[in-house]
């Protein structure tokens, strides 16, 4: 007779054993990565710890059910792939224009490839391409048109980069069309909506940080009084909600109240860059890689000024990250020579307190790109022959449980 016991333990060692190789398998495609926040968090303050990606010790943290987080909202439906492209402009959720380029002739010892480029717009529903109109243009120069939509969506800031050191600024009018220009010199893009009404502009200047302007929508601008005698130029800076946001020379995140108060407050140190989600509530800070060798991190703050839970990024740099139009998602982009650590592309999910890899290993060449809505996410990275590649991603319309 069969020893009924033995059968039963060998059973329960190969389940065990099918729901650890399962697991792994989770980690590696694509499933959420749990983010510790609060006191239940434990001492896991390094998300790369929490994904558990090779290498290292790994910590286990044993959540109670209540304090489990849910399931992320973030899940692929589908990825497209345009070679040779990056993404100039969203046009709709379902459209975008974009640049191709084309290796026309390559490169030798004594001479540099040449390129030919093109634009085109794509139509996502069916990836149709179509050649876009010609670019605007001032005499024989193309004009680098960038627009930047009022928080009602009713006006745009637009600049008009006639070189790398020059803009031409106007207030459009979405309704009509009309454009309204605005007079002064422009070196700088670094700027954002402080209200409905108005735009800040830090100018720039080729001597010293220049003026921020205000610019009222119907084309009247006056100065903004900022005393600060360590900012010589805004590497970044923008405004939200009220509030001005920028990092000076020493690498602080500081801010101050619009109309209220001309000296800043200093929000967080060692920063290498920010970017403030569209209501305000929560801003993203990238830190740099300390001196003793810490990882670059990336943190969440509120309107506040206080931090809110742990790292939900690390690696050796941060170069990119893009909040989605309704606040919700962030994505960014991580690099660390570990290959065993954080690299590519994630999505943070507020709404779950997850973060889940999108594009393993890609390293983007240029700034994330969400859809007006949300749903869709651009990324161009080097592809073949050190040509871009542009994925854009469809996520899945699913609800929070």
């Amino acid at each position: 007779m069969p020893n009924k016991k033995g059968e039963i333990a060998v059973k329960l060692t190969l389940l065990l054993m099918l729901a650890i190789e399962l697991t792994a398998c989770s980690a590696k495609n694509g499933e959420p990565i749990p983010v510790a926040s609060g006191a239940s968090a434990g001492q896991t303050d390094d998300a790369s710890a929490a994904q558990g990606a090779g290498g290292g010790k790994r910590k286990l943290t044993v959540v109670k059910e209540t304090d489990a987080p849910k399931r992320s909202d973030v899940a692929i439906e589908r990825i497209h792939r345009f070679e040779g492209a990056a993404i100039d402009a969203w046009l709709s959720d379902d459209a975008l224009r974009i640049t191709t380029t084309k290796l026309e002739k390559p490169g030798t010892d004594t001479e540099e490839p040449k390129f030919s480029y093109a634009a085109e717009t794509v139509d996502l529903t069916s990836d149709a391409r179509k050649p876009a109109k010609p670019a605007e243009t001032e005499g024989d120069t193309a004009a680098l048109v960038k627009e930047t939509l009022s928080p009602d969506g009713k006006f745009a800031f637009v600049q008009r980069w006639k070189d790398k050191y020059t803009a031409r600024n106007f207030i459009k009018n979405v309704a009509t069309g009309g454009m309204t220009e605005i007079k002064g010199t422009n070196y700088l893009e670094s700027g954002g909506w402080i209200d409905e009404g108005t735009y800040l502009l830090a100018a720039g200047s080729m001597e010293g940080r220049g003026d921020v302007l205000s610019v009222k929508t119907d084309g009247t601008v006056s100065k903004m009084t900022l005393d600060d005698p360590q900012v010589e130029l805004f590497t970044k800076f923008t405004a939200s909600h009220g509030r001005v946001y920028y990092t000076d020379q020493a690498q602080n995140l500081k801010t101050l109240a619009y109309g209220t108060a001309t000296k800043p407050t200093v929000l967080a140190t060692g920063v290498s860059g920010f970017e403030v989600a569209p209501d305000g509530a929560r801003i993203a800070v990238s830190t740099v890689v300390g001196q003793d060798g810490t990882a670059a991190r990336l943190l969440l703050y509120g309107a506040d000024g206080r931090q809110q839970g742990s790292a939900i990024g690390t690696g050796d740099l941060i170069p990119y990250m893009s909040w989605s139009a309704d606040a919700v998602k962030l994505a960014f982009a991580v690099y660390a020579e570990d290959r065993s650590g954080m690299n590519g592309v994630y999505v943070f999910d507020a709404a779950s307190g997850t973060v889940v890899p999108v594009v393993p290993n890609a390293f983007p060449q240029y700034p994330l790109s969400w859809n007006p809505s949300g749903t869709r996410l651009g990324v161009t990275a080097a592809g073949k022959g050190d040509l871009p590649v542009t994925e854009i991603i469809d996520f899945k319309n699913q609800q929070t449980p």
